[in-house]
């Protein structure tokens, strides 16, 4: 049970089987999380919301779900920065890293990329940022001279509260722990004074960063340029099968040719996808389109 949290409010919500099924409703319709209905969920949910519904001036589900469905965004954006779980840190699944570190190097001495002098990148459901700027940092020392290169970096969520923070680039020290001890002196700056026990990631790579809002349920993804490499890593989790599904298609649809897909490792392409390759544990590459003789009229 959440802290502060009365009881008889808590149980109350835990009981509310049809408010639960609108708002997993409205969360499986907006976002793609996918609460079934379960102790667990139920529990999760009230835990979730209990604190939140006084601090908005309601009392249950019903009112919530009506302000939700009025479109009110300042109801929507607490209520979504309350049940999305926002656990990253630096360098989570190193061995992603390493692999990056790889393709990077493939990519980078591709003719027409190597020619262009351009590398696109999309870090999905960013979180906090740690993810994007770990990416940044490996991109910033294979490439340690950016000046002949143009280098973006898209990082996106749909917590606008949490994209906030990540856009700051300021952590506790502690967040360092999981970073390689090449990248502390080179890529952060450590607080004094009143900012004593946080660091914060150098404008060399906070530079290389644009965050912004994005909802992986948007029906088609509007990028006038594909990106080299994504990420999209524990996020689908929450998705059920179909909504899996559509979402690695349009990630698909968002790749350059030849260019990588990084899923996280308990997530797995589901369906038929021909135009992705695996190349390493949850990371695939996209395939030329290869046009039969006949499929053409």
């Amino acid at each position: 049970m959440s802290g502060n949290c009365e009881v008889f409010n808590l149980k109350e919500l835990e009981a509310d089987l049809d408010g639960f099924s609108k708002l997993a409703e409205f969360l499986r319709r907006e976002v793609g999380i996918f609460l079934t209905v379960s102790d667990k969920n139920r529990t999760l949910l009230a835990g979730r919301l209990c604190k939140l519904l006084p601090s908005l001036g309601m009392a249950n589900y019903t009112e919530l779900h009506r302000a939700l469905v009025s479109g009110r965004a300042d109801v929507r954006e607490v209520f979504i920065s309350a049940i999305t779980t926002n656990t990253t840190h630096f360098f989570r699944e190193m061995p992603h890293f390493d692999m990056l570190v790889k393709l990077m190097k493939e990519l980078t001495q591709r003719p027409a990329t190597k020619k262009a002098r351009t590398l696109r990148i999309w870090c999905a459901a960013c979180s906090s940022g740690e993810e994007a700027y770990s990416i940044a940092m490996v991109v910033r020392n294979l490439l340690p001279s950016l000046e002949n290169w143009n280098v973006r970096i898209l990082a996106s969520d749909i917590d606008l509260e949490i994209l906030a923070k990540a856009a700051r680039g300021v952590y506790p020290a502690t967040a360092l722990e999981s970073v390689p001890q090449e990248y502390i002196g080179q890529y952060f700056e450590r607080g004094t004074g009143d900012s004593q026990g946080f660091v914060r990631v150098r404008r060399s790579i906070r530079e290389l960063i644009t965050f912004a809002p994005f909802n992986l349920m948007t029906s088609a993804y509007p990028f006038q340029t594909k990106f080299d490499v994504i990420f999209c890593r524990n996020v689908m989790i929450y998705f059920d099968r179909p909504e899996i599904q559509s979402t690695i298609k349009k990630l698909e649809s968002s790749l350059s040719e030849g260019g990588f897909l990084f899923l996280g490792h308990s997530e797995t392409i589901m369906g038929s996808i021909p135009n992705l390759k695996s190349r390493a544990a949850a990371v695939y590459q996209k395939q030329p389109v290869i046009v039969r003789k006949g499929d053409a009229a």
